[in-house]
């Protein structure tokens, strides 16, 4: 009984996004987005594992386009999003140049 209670009251209330990575985060992690994001052609510079200004308007645009709110915060939602619409990134993706 108590596990229908809370799986009702999980579907009625779905969990909030949480935050993850916002500006002034840095390592794999940026690193690892930042090749995501340049696999769907929104983040046109090479990886550099720090989230600045080119890393939050990338991460907006890509929100805008996956009907996410577009706060330049990447979000638990916007993970789920961005991995299934992209593969994890090669050592090449995560430590090579970007050419346009």
């Amino acid at each position: 009984m108590a596990l229908a209670v809370l799986t009702l009251a999980t579907a009625c209330h779905p969990a909030k996004a949480t935050p993850l990575l916002a500006p002034g985060a840095h390592g794999p992690a940026v690193r690892d987005l930042q090749a995501r994001l340049a696999q769907l052609g929104v983040f046109q510079h090479t990886p550099t594992g720090h989230y600045a200004t080119e890393t939050a308007t990338a991460v907006r645009t890509f929100q805008h386009q996956a009907g996410l709110p577009p706060t330049g915060t990447f979000t638990t939602a916007d993970r789920a999003a961005l991995t299934s619409r992209t593969r994890k990134p090669t050592a090449s993706d995560l430590h090579h140049q970007r050419i346009p």
